[in-house]
């Protein structure tokens, strides 16, 4: 029995769904595009990564350095060759995003909304580094001094799903007037 090697996407497959990825997501990281393509199985990191250097040195894609490294934005070159060659990408890439587009979305604008990093200082303490980011826009800076790490991680995983209602109370507490 002679055992065949797994099928290999052709590159220029790879680069037309890489496209249609990021033309359906919108603007992603690396690392967000790569959550997407490996969770279901759709591309390793090593085939993503050629085909998003292949699309910015085609002019398809534009790469803009981001706080956490670069984000990807398809260009008006990449949405016509999308035109044009649309109908290659699979079906079920197609229906992979239609049914799952929405839910992507909202997870990476909550992801690039609020950030957050964890430092120990000199002292031994913990510092974390609170962020509400709109549109590349700082709208809130707030850092915390903490006694343990294992603090400092739990506010920081809770930040993600509280970061708006924080900032929210910020502003109205500021904005209330005294009675």
């Amino acid at each position: 029995m002679k055992i065949q090697p797994p099928r290999r996407t052709p590159e220029d497959e790879q680069r037309l769904m890489v496209l249609f990825c990021l033309a359906r997501l919108g603007p992603c990281t690396e690392l967000q595009l790569l959550q997407f393509l490996f969770e279901y199985d759709v591309m390793n990191y090593f085939d993503m990564m050629f085909a998003l250097s292949d699309l910015c040195t085609r002019g398809q894609t534009v790469r803009t350095r981001k706080n956490a490294g670069f984000e990807y934005q398809v260009t008006e070159a990449g949405q016509e060759a999308l035109e044009l060659f649309g109908k290659r990408v699979p079906n079920s890439l197609k229906t992979l995003l239609s049914e799952n587009e929405s839910a992507w979305k909202a997870r990476f604008k909550q992801e690039t909304q609020s950030q957050q990093q964890i430092v120990q200082t000199d002292r031994g303490e913990y510092e974390v580094n609170f962020r509400v980011v709109e549109k590349d826009m700082d709208m809130m800076r707030l850092t915390l001094s903490l006694p343990t790490r294992e603090l400092a991680e739990m506010l920081a995983k809770r930040w993600k799903d509280k970061a708006g209602k924080v900032y929210e109370t910020v502003i109205r507490i500021l904005t209330e007037d005294e009675a």
